[in-house]
């Protein structure tokens, strides 16, 4: 089963073997997923926006935040 994960500020994806076959086979074509994975990668989207919000965004803002504080 095809899965995504964010380590690092990078986004990362898994493949089985049989999914990598397929890629390699048909190398710059869309690789079908079997439509039954759709929930468990929607978990994986909604785990991955929610880290990288906390991760990249958050602070992001609240640097722009301290940044207007102090110009005010």
């Amino acid at each position: 089963m095809s899965r995504l994960t964010y380590t690092n500020g990078k986004l990362y994806l898994s493949l089985t073997r049989s999914e990598c076959q397929e890629a390699y086979d048909n190398i710059g074509r869309p690789l079908e997923l079997d439509i039954s994975q759709l929930k468990v990668l929607h978990e994986d989207i909604s785990k991955i926006v929610a880290e990288y919000w906390r991760d990249i965004e958050v602070p992001l803002e609240i640097k722009n935040l301290q940044r207007r504080e102090k110009n005010a």
